[in-house]
């Protein structure tokens, strides 16, 4: 013979019928863990979408950083010019020597 076994609905779950019947109370432990396990996932995704938006964050300052130095380097680029040099040293009355430097050897008989 088979048990008539009472029928669960979720509706029963969410009133408290459920949890009211003496036989019922052996799923205790199991939808606690259940609902442990839904708090778990919920706080993992908030994690992950904050996580998620500092990446960007972050991504987006690296861009911005990556175009303060192309033009860093650029302008250091350009003061690296010959002809931009001896525009600076100009004012200090310096020219441009037209004999080219030649080494000085020590060991040298």
């Amino acid at each position: 013979m088979k048990k008539n076994k009472p029928k669960i609905s979720f509706l029963s779950v969410l009133k408290g019928d459920f949890f009211s019947k003496k036989h019922n109370t052996k799923y205790l432990p199991f939808l606690l863990l259940v609902v442990f396990l839904l708090m778990v996932n919920i706080r993992v995704s908030f994690n992950a979408e904050k996580l998620q938006k500092k990446s960007i964050k972050l991504e987006k300052e690296v861009a911005e950083l990556r175009l303060t130095y192309i033009t860093t380097k650029s302008q250091l680029m350009s003061l690296y010019k010959r002809s931009k040099i001896e525009e600076m040293v100009e004012s200090q009355d310096l020219e441009t020597s037209m004999i080219p430097p030649y080494i000085i050897d020590i060991n040298e008989k």
